[in-house]
């Protein structure tokens, strides 16, 4: 533990870059995390992991870094932090393994498969004083603390529903979103992202959750899902599937107005976003400019390990609340009936 310590403090003093290893040669590695790491002066990408050592190699080529192997070989790399993105059902072990040798982690989402791997998960990193985050990276993009002012500022008064939708076309059959012992499923895929904006949006935590999820007979994985919850005084619905038109967006209704995100979770780097504010009949609407939200998120997880600036939430009790509540839209579907969340420990 002193030895991290220690290591971050030169880290300070001799502007070194923080580096990073890639736990999975995944999609979402390749397309935003390695260009949003290069973006940054501050990170560097130092250590490559794949099952298949030559993918790692391949990669590794591609972007000049020296060390590849396995996951293993990257653990035992010279690096300050792991970003694994790996089948969700393999992210507990590789970030216990990761925060056992005084590795920071930034998991992908979601962050896991149960509430008490969650649990284990957190527990390894208190244990190890490491940090995780898991990565909801649109919770970056500067639009949504846009559509929190509004709220705060009542532009459509007080705040009564949530409704998000995140949805798209039917994977191939072999992706790793649709393995059930891998971890997969649409609640674990999109459906969490609404379900973050909606605790984002309310500011707060559900008092209790009924779900819907539609199994695939042949596969075993949820494939569509419909979730109810109950906040204080208001509630959130949404909705996701793998069998859908593209869709990404959230509504806010409000006792005078509605505020609408079309793009709200996946989003484009060279993308302008719009605000749609609807009020009397007319809609305004706000655009916000191009921004890389992986690289936002980033700069931020950076800057709280680095401790120069504090994130406004707490990675790590964030984790828990959003894993507690997949927890209970999956006791939810399986009992067929409300789950409160205080029945969950």
């Amino acid at each position: 533990m002193e030895i991290h310590h220690h290591h971050i403090s030169n880290l300070k003093k001799l502007k070194m870059t923080f580096k990073i290893g890639l736990i999975g040669c995944s999609k979402v590695a390749k397309n935003k995390i390695i260009p949003a790491i290069n973006s940054l002066d501050f990170m560097s990408i130092d250590s490559i992991g794949s099952r298949i050592t030559s993918k790692a190699e391949k990669w590794a080529k591609e972007i000049g870094c020296n060390t590849f192997g396995n996951y293993e070989d990257v653990i035992s790399s010279d690096i300050d932090c792991v970003y694994i993105s790996l089948p969700d059902g393999l992210h507990e072990e590789w970030s216990i393994k990761a925060a056992e040798a005084g590795l920071h982690v930034l998991c992908e989402k979601s962050s896991t498969t149960t509430y008490d791997s969650a649990k284990r998960m957190i527990d390894a990193s208190n244990s190890a004083n490491t940090r995780i985050l898991e990565c909801f990276s649109f919770r970056f993009h500067p639009q949504h603390s846009k559509v929190l002012e509004l709220i705060q500022n009542n532009e459509v008064g007080q705040i009564k529903n949530f409704v998000g939708n995140f949805g798209y076309p039917k994977p191939d059959v072999n992706n790793i979103r649709l393995k059930k012992e891998l971890g997969g499923g649409i609640l674990n895929d999109a459906c969490c992202y609404p379900i973050c904006a909606s605790r984002i949006i309310f500011k707060d935590e559900p008092i209790g959750i009924m779900s819907n999820l539609v199994i695939d007979p042949i596969l075993g994985v949820d494939v569509s899902s419909s979730v109810f919850l109950m906040y204080e005084h208001k509630n959130a619905y949404v909705e996701a599937g793998f069998d859908r038109n593209f869709k990404s967006n959230y509504e806010i209704w409000g006792s005078k107005g509605n505020i609408k995100l079309n793009h709200a979770f996946a989003v484009k780097n060279n993308f302008e976003t719009e605000i749609e504010i609807m009020k009397d009949d007319k809609i305004e609407i706000t655009k916000i400019k191009p921004v890389d939200q992986t690289a936002l998120m980033l700069r931020i997880f950076f800057d709280e390990i680095m401790k120069k600036k504090k994130c406004d939430f707490n990675f790590e009790d964030d984790l828990l609340k959003q894993a507690k509540i997949l927890e209970a839209v999956r006791l939810s579907n399986k009992h067929k009936k409300f789950i409160y969340l205080e029945e969950i420990d």
